[in-house]
């Protein structure tokens, strides 16, 4: 077994060797020598051990590193263990040996490497000025860490986003884009994934846009983007997955923070006299932990207003009528959060933990929003008889209602890294909408059209997963688990086409139920050759139940239509190599197999003839596109630079896309949904509306090369700069569209500044390229922020202001051509934004929880350089 196993990742690792020269040539370095005596070694230990001057007892868990005496950069570094001791490698030279433990002062003592091992003998450290019961930790992080299998962006490094929302955050994020519809991309690709602690979330589950705008950016830890993941996680998403990592627990003792922010949006492209939009939020965390326990409190609340502005020209083709319209959207949001949970330490070896969430958002009482809707036909705006020319009045009410119930419990076992982790979540969400749409000739007219809406829907989704790592050898290690997603969705649309009528319109109001889960079950295998080498091959297995159904009229509509295809088996293998040629440059090859679930609304054989101008459905035999993606990639740490770059290629089966076309009996037939000209038929095919719905594409791809670049300039100024040169190839001839094959390229800049006097100054800039589809593209866009922040308060509080989209030149224009029609629209949000945000830190830990800290903290050193000492 161990031969055949050992075979199997010598040939992936010459695959590795061969595929090196894509990107990289390995510096030339000094040739190993055989180890004989001590002149031959490459390195040399240096061991001691560390006590407690005050008790004269050996010091567990102190944070020893050694560090270059020129510019006092890392090299190495580990932590005592329970008799005190430490021993760390590193190269002839001259150094820096620092010994810190919180709460007592810090050592620094010259060491000098010769042509042997190096013995300190005792080290003893002493009490700082501060008490023990009375320290605060603090720990200082880079915004980006680059781990194996993701990159780790953290949030309280990125002032930019300070005092905004969810959505600010994901802006920042190297490799992610966020447009001005609130739709989140990945590498160029919409086909992601994004999870909340990394678990699929109601929250996320419906409109992704206003959920993300309504959580503070003060509530978020990190963001995690992992763009091949390994067979251990959920295969959804095409580009990968992003995680947002929310606050909770806060270091040992008792300790918490607060921040607040307060501003305005700037809009002057209304046609009202209101400009300015203000925008506010608050948040607490509280916590407290001993020996035993742990717990934890956070509340939020965010308020803001909104507002956008758009054109549209519609022309067409068969009689060239040409459609005008200016639209003009107002309205406000308020969202609240609410978290609880603890933690209880049964013993050294099980850990049992619960929270619960709470999360209410939508409009506040007794607001609304409002959208205006100007509609003309040109050469022809002043008949009353013809149907384009109105004034429509959309105003509604919406809420969003989440609850979060989380279990875990960790078990250790004797054996070094030998785990077994049961992670069990249920989501309860419940969303309404209350919508009222009125036309007439001109505002203030007689009514020509009206309809309300009111909807309401609840879903629940179970997530739980079982998770165990056994260790055969410190070179071979196995993972495996199962993992259960389960969703259940029921909905009611009621309509009203008349006012003052309570009677809904039975021909048009409908009951919608959906019931999936998802059962799978995982395994990789891990096997280091070497210190260089090292590989992991994965396998997922997956079972999927699926059953919907769509009442409407008194007739019951189940779906999915095709028995073979609505449930279904998929297998998803992965594999990840990875080489580290030295400590300070290393090179990964992956491998994953993904897939993209059609939506219950896609599948769902809904129609929606609400819209006088559109008519929407769903598609019930649209399947479920599968990915195969590979990538390659390879960092390099130089001094002051960390370069990482990768190429990925991803080729799609069943590739999903929205579709539109001009509704008429021709085209119903063409594209397959005669089904909805049954009901819906000659009377809405009018030579206007225009038909919305989701097709399979054949096949599509996407490849690309990114590059992100750490550089720090001076003591003072630092920068990261992530770029993205990417190609589509889409084909829609089949169902008249076009052919893509475009090779565009993005960018991100950010720029700190480092100043006297606790004065910090980050400039950011984002730009997104022109993207083409089947029926169209969009025009490019670019824009910057600016914000400036000062540590107050012996640096536990902060005081920032951010300017967002200075030069207010994020808007997006997009063209679409078809057959039937052609329309060119722009829409511009409101995204200058003026923020004032505040920020304070306060905690204490004891001696004996500091210790845990510094546990915890012991993974910190495992990415040092080692690199030689001064000569």
């Amino acid at each position: 077994m161990e031969i055949r196993t050992k075979s199997l990742f010598l040939l992936l690792a010459g695959m590795l060797l061969l595929s090196t020269n894509l990107f990289s040539q390995r510096p030339q370095a000094a040739k190993d020598n055989p180890v004989g005596g001590q002149a031959g070694r490459s390195s040399f230990k240096v061991s001691g051990k560390v006590k407690d001057a005050s008790t004269d007892e050996y010091f567990e868990y102190v944070n020893v590193v050694i560090l270059r005496t020129k510019d006092s950069s890392l090299v190495n570094g580990t932590i005592t263990d329970k008799d005190g001791k430490f021993s760390i490698d590193a190269k002839k030279g001259k150094y820096l040996l620092r010994l810190t433990f919180i709460g007592y002062k810090d050592v620094y003592q010259p060491l000098e490497i010769k042509n042997e091992d190096v013995q300190l003998g005792v080290i003893q450290l002493n009490l700082g000025t501060q008490a023990l019961e009375g320290v605060e930790i603090t720990a200082e992080r880079s915004m980006m860490e680059y781990q194996l299998d993701k990159r780790v962006i953290n949030v309280d490094k990125n002032i930019v986003s300070a005092g905004g929302s969810a959505t600010d955050v994901l802006e920042n994020v190297p490799s992610v884009s966020v447009d001005q519809d609130g739709k989140v991309s990945l590498r160029g690709s919409g086909n992601v994934t994004v999870l909340v602690d990394g678990r699929p979330s109601e929250l996320l589950g419906s409109d992704l846009q206003t959920v993300l705008e309504q959580i503070p950016s003060s509530t978020i830890e990190s963001v995690e983007v992992i763009t091949n993941p390994s067979a251990k996680y959920n295969p959804e998403g095409m580009s990968g997955i992003i995680n947002i990592v929310l606050k909770e627990k806060g270091n040992r003792g008792f300790n918490g923070s607060i921040a607040a922010s307060s501003g305005v949006g700037i809009n002057n492209n209304l046609d009202k006299d209101q400009f300015l939009f203000p925008q506010g939020s608050f948040s607490a965390a509280l916590n407290y932990s001993t020996k035993k326990y742990a717990v934890f409190l956070n509340g939020d609340i965010r308020y803001f207003e909104t507002s956008s502005n758009g054109f549209s020209d519609k022309t067409l083709t068969a009689n060239n009528v040409n459609i005008l319209q200016d639209r003009f959207t107002t309205g406000n949001r308020l969202g609240r959060g609410f978290k609880i949970g603890g933690d209880w330490y049964i013993n050294k070896k099980n850990t049992l933990s619960l929270s619960y969430n709470l999360r209410k958002g939508g409009t506040p009482p007794k607001s609304e929003s409002s959208e205006r809707l100007y509609s003309r036909v040109d050469n022809d705006s002043l008949n009353p008889a013809n149907p384009n020319n109105y004034f429509g009045l959309e105003t509604g009410k919406r809420s969003m209602f989440f609850q979060t119930i989380t279990l875990n419990y960790e078990k250790k076992f004797n054996k070094k890294d030998q785990l077994l982790t049961l992670d069990a979540n249920w989501n309860i969400g419940e969303f309404s909408n209350n919508n009222i749409q009125i036309r007439s000739f001109e505002e203030g007219t007689n009514e020509l059209f009206y309809l309300k809406n009111v909807s309401k829907s609840n879903n629940d989704r179970a997530f739980a997963t079982i998770n165990y790592v056994h260790p055969f050898s410190e070179t071979l290690k196995l993972e495996t688990g199962y993992n259960l997603n389960y969703v259940n969705t029921r909905a009611n649309y009621d309509y009203f086409p008349t006012r003052g009528i309570t009677t809904k319109d039975d021909s048009m109001s409908y009951v919608f139920n959906y019931k999936e889960s998802i059962h799978a079950v995982y395994g990789t295998l891990g096997y280091s050759f070497n210190k260089k080498l090292s590989a992991q091959v994965g396998l997922r297995l997956e079972q999927v139940f699926r059953d919907g159904s769509k009442i409407q009229n008194k007739e019951e509509l189940t779906f999915p239509k095709d028995p073979d295809t609505k449930n279904y088996f998929s297998a998803y293998p992965t594999l990840h190599i990875s080489y580290n040629f030295t400590d300070s440059q290393s090179g990964q090859i992956s491998y994953s197999r993904r897939i993209r679930r059609p939506n219950h609304w896609s599948l769902s054989p809904y129609v929606d003839i609400n819209n006088p101008e559109y008519i929407r459905f769903g598609n019930p035999d649209i399947l479920p596109e599968y990915t195969d993606a590979f990538e390659v990639g390879y960092s390099k740490i130089f001094q002051k630079t960390t370069i990482f770059t990768s190429l990925y290629y991803r080729r799609t089966n069943n590739s999903m896309t929205n579709f539109s076309f001009l509704w008429n009996k021709a085209n119903a037939d063409r594209y397959g949904f005669e089904w909805v000209w049954d009901i819906a038929g000659a009377e809405y095919s009018d030579g206007i509306r225009i038909a919305t719905t989701s097709m399979n594409l054949a096949k599509s791809s996407n490849y690309g090369m990114e590059v992100i670049l750490d550089q720090k300039i001076t003591k003072w100024w630092k920068a990261n700069l992530s770029a993205n040169l990417y190609g589509n190839y889409e084909d829609g001839r089949e169902f008249g569209g076009n052919l893509v094959q475009t090779l565009n390229w993005d960018a991100k800049l950010n720029t700190t500044l480092t100043l006297p006097k606790n004065w910090v100054v980050q400039i950011s800039g984002q730009y997104i390229p022109k993207r083409t589809n089947i029926q169209g593209y969009s025009d490019p866009m670019y824009w910057f922020d600016l914000s400036v922040k000062k540590d107050i308060l012996n640096k536990k509080g902060s005081l920032g202001i951010r300017v967002s989209d200075i030069f207010n030149t994020r808007e997006r224009s997009t063209y679409t051509f078809t057959e039937n029609f052609k329309q060119y629209s722009v829409n511009h949000r409101t995204s200058r934004y003026v923020v004032v945000s505040f920020n304070y830190r306060f905690g204490v830990v004891n001696k004996e929880q500091a210790m845990k800290e510094k546990k915890r903290q012991q993974q910190q050193n495992a990415g040092a350089d080692d690199f030689g000492g001064e000569e």
